[in-house]
Parts: structure tokens; C-alpha cells; sequence
């Protein structure tokens, strides 16, 4: 089964609503590039709280490792989406409450294939997701912001997850080759930072099936 990550909460209603059909829910408490979808940690704390099926994910950009580790861990977010340089020691021993989710931004397939394959092999990780960059991205096929080829081939690795401009309109290419999680964000909103529940659904019934409703 492919997992469902909806990211960039902002509004508890959405964050209740949505823990009916995901695997995991994103709250985004740092981050160095501007975005409307950024949360105190009072309110992720506060929306977290309220899942009771979705785990819920610490997304973290432009913080040192061991910064983002220790605010997830002090938030008791159990998973941390990690933006930025990995440190395998530091993964496996000091924050041992925390998994982490590295996030690869897309390069080229050879070196994300390469770097996805190192990192499934440290401990603590909860998966690793390949991302399109923050700022700069391309546009490939299908409206997608990675390359559909890149997704062709993560799919065999493992727990490797991807994102980037996924939404109703390409779901069903992504799913059918089954990769590990499949995250989605702004292709499941009415505007930034707020959730469209229609579209929440289309993605959630190519995803779980039909039977989500």
C-alpha cells in the first residue's frame, strides 16, 4: 500500500479532516525561504495534537541537524522532515525519539538515486523523500516538478517517497508506480495554505482506493 502525506497544514479543521485518509501529516515550523504555509510551533503543537490516525511530521528548512532534531524532540513530533546536510552519527545516536526524514531535492537521477540509496541505509530514518527545489524548480511532464524518470526508479529502493507538484491531475501516473509515500501539498489546495477537501479526496481514493470516503 502507498502511503499519503499531506503537507503544509495550516487550519486544524484541515488537519482533522485529513487524518481520516493520511498516513502522515506535515506541519512546516522552520523555514529559511519564505512560504505561507509556515506555522508557530504553538499551532503545529496544538493541530498535532488533535490526529489521532496520521503521524505527525516536524518539516524543518534552514536549521543545522541537530537543530531541527532537538526542537522536534522537545515538540515531540516523532518524525522530523529534514531539509539540508545529513549527519549519520547524529541520527543514530543522540535523538533516538525522533526519526528522520531526509529530503533530497532533485538534481539529476544518477546522484538522487545515489544519495536516496545512502540514506535508506542509516538508522533512525522514517523514509526519504525526493523533492523539487524550494526555489528554482523546473516543471517536467504531467505538470510534475521532478521527472517522472526519477520516480520510475525510486520506486523498487525502499521507504523513498516523492513530491513535487502532485495533485488530481497526475495521481494516478505516480501511483501506478508505487512508490513508498506519496506527499502532496499545494496540488490539494484552494490557495496556499488552506486544503480543498474535493481534492484531498481524489488524491486519497487514487491512493487508498476507491473505499475512502
Amino acid at each position: 500500500m502507498v502511503l499519503l502525506k499531506v503537507c503544509g497544514l495550516t487550519r486544524r479543521i484541515d488537519v482533522e479532516f485529513i487524518d481520516k485518509y493520511a498516513d502522515y501529516a506535515g506541519f512546516i515550523i522552520h523555514s529559511d525561504t519564505p512560504t505561507p504555509r509556515l506555522v508557530n510551533l504553538r499551532d503545529a503543537i496544538d493541530m498535532a495534537g488533535s490526529l489521532s490516525r496520521a503521524r505527525p511530521v516536524a518539516v524543518i528548512k534552514g536549521l543545522s541537524l541537530g537543530e531541527a532534531m532537538n526542537l522536534a524532540a522537545k515538540a515531540d513530533f516523532p518524525v522530523l522532515q529534514f531539509h539540508g546536510p545529513i549527519n549519520a552519527d547524529l541520527i543514530t545516536s543522540e535523538y533516538g525519539n525522533v526519526n528522520v526524514a531526509p529530503v533530497v531535492e532533485y538534481t539529476n537521477d544518477s546522484q538522487v538515486i545515489e544519495t536516496v540509496k545512502t540514506y535508506l541505509t542509516l538508522g533512525n530514518v522514517e523514509y526519504v523523500l525526493v523533492d523539487a527545489p524550494k526555489v528554482g524548480y523546473m516543471v517536467f511532464e504531467h505538470g510534475l516538478k521532478i521527472p517522472l524518470s526519477i520516480i520510475t526508479k525510486i520506486a523498487g529502493l525502499g521507504k523513498a517517497g516523492v513530491a513535487g507538484g502532485i495533485g488530481p491531475g497526475n495521481i494516478r501516473l505516480v501511483v501506478k508506480y508505487r512508490p513508498y509515500l506519496i506527499d502532496v501539498n499545494s496540488g490539494v489546495e484552494s490557495k496556499p495554505g488552506v486544503k480543498d477537501w474535493g481534492l484531498v479526496m481524489q488524491v486519497a481514493r487514487v491512493v487508498k482506493g476507491e473505499g475512502a470516503a
